[in-house]
């Protein structure tokens, strides 16, 4: 059979073996997000915080909505992946079980103390006595803790008194450590009575007691009622000496760093007759 020109192929020249193309299809979407995770506005994947685009979808996560972490999972232990200090690695099989298991137990006994405290505090909110119960106790604690820091104090001498006085009744007698002796000066609404203390170095001064009036003859003199204390670092307050020749305690909340103070009498316990104003003692307390 003859052969028609149409029937025959045409030559070719040789050509270079293209590579097969793969097919790309989209990875499959996370099925479970991370609080912190980006979720894609386009095809709902959750990416890392550090992504830009969508890992699926290659949408942008400008965007996207942050998956948020629950009230209720706060309370409890962090379980999920954490970051490693430098130098630092995870544990491994074998590496001091102890020390995992004691850890472990910390941050479950943190837990615990969360949830108590939480607990307690609606419980105090809603019942009364409780809220009262827990007052007192905490009144308490504050008391023992302020004794504790009070028996710490210690005695504190000053160097030098000067001020105003009648004779037999020195400055100095009001800090001799003697309740048998007292500080005695005239004293006028117009004329300012006023010791000044000078201390050997800068001490913080807590407290006083003080034991007012003459105590060889109480009714014979007039006695300080309110007091201004001036310290050297340039505060001051105002303190109520007692009516009483007995001992009295009295805190000192400013003299903080000091090392010379002024004590000026404002007003005084009347006495009838009398022109001059006492003090047998006045000890002072501190740390320094």
């Amino acid at each position: 059979m003859p052969v028609v020109a149409k029937d025959l192929v045409p030559e070719v020249n040789p050509q270079v073996v293209q590579p097969r193309r793969v097919p790309v299809g989209r990875p499959p979407a996370a099925g479970k997000v991370r609080p912190g995770d980006l979720i894609c506005g386009e095809c709902g994947t959750g990416n890392p915080p550090a992504r830009k685009f969508c890992s699926r979808c290659g949408e942008s996560l400008a965007a996207a909505q942050v998956v948020k972490v629950r009230w209720w999972r706060r309370l409890r232990l962090r379980r999920g992946p954490r970051t490693m200090a430098a130098g630092s690695r995870p544990a491994r099989p074998g590496d001091r079980p102890a020390k995992r298991a004691v850890t472990s137990t910390v941050r479950r006994l943190r837990a615990a103390v969360s949830i108590l405290l939480v607990t307690f505090a609606l419980l105090s909110a809603f019942y009364p006595p409780l809220r009262t119960y827990v007052t007192g106790q905490a009144h308490n604690v504050e008391q023992k803790i302020r004794g504790a820091a009070d028996s710490a104090l210690a005695p504190i001498r000053p160097a030098a008194v000067t001020g105003p006085s009648t004779p037999g009744h020195p400055p100095k007698a009001a800090f001799d450590t003697f309740s048998n002796t007292a500080w005695a000066a005239p004293w006028s609404e117009k004329v300012t009575t006023r010791l000044t203390v000078q201390l050997d170095h800068a001490v913080a001064l807590r407290k006083l007691i003080v034991r007012n009036g003459d105590s060889a003859n109480y009714a014979a003199h007039l006695r300080p009622a309110t007091v201004e204390f001036k310290y050297s670092n340039q505060k001051s307050e105002l303190i109520t000496f007692p009516d009483s020749p007995e001992p009295k305690e009295l805190a000192l909340h400013n003299a903080i760093g000091v090392d010379r103070f002024t004590i000026t009498v404002i007003t005084v316990y009347p006495a009838q007759g009398a022109r001059d104003l006492a003090v047998s003692e006045i000890e002072l307390f501190g740390i320094g």
